[in-house]
């Protein structure tokens, strides 16, 4: 899988980027209609970057990974290496 850099409009509470609400990708703006899961990676460890993963199903059924790198602030999409050309 590849990931795309995107942009992502989220809530926003107490604590910076927090869950996504829709995404834009491609010149397509998509509604995230529910987050199914949601995991983490690296948080405790000290030689991983800390990063947060989203399992999502946009309006009209389609289900994405998007991916928040907390470091550098920036959102990306896993693409399948398909749809990535």
């Amino acid at each position: 899988m590849k990931y795309e850099r995107i942009g992502v409009s989220c809530r926003d509470d107490y604590k910076g980027a927090q869950e996504p609400r829709s995404f834009a990708w491609r010149g397509e703006c998509f509604e995230i209609r529910q987050v199914l899961d949601r995991w983490y990676e690296g948080g405790l460890d000290s030689r991983r970057m800390p990063m947060r993963y989203y399992r999502v199903e946009v309006s009209g059924g389609k289900r994405y990974i998007l991916r928040y790198h907390e470091m550098f602030d920036a959102w990306s999409i896993g693409a399948a290496r398909e749809e990535a050309t």
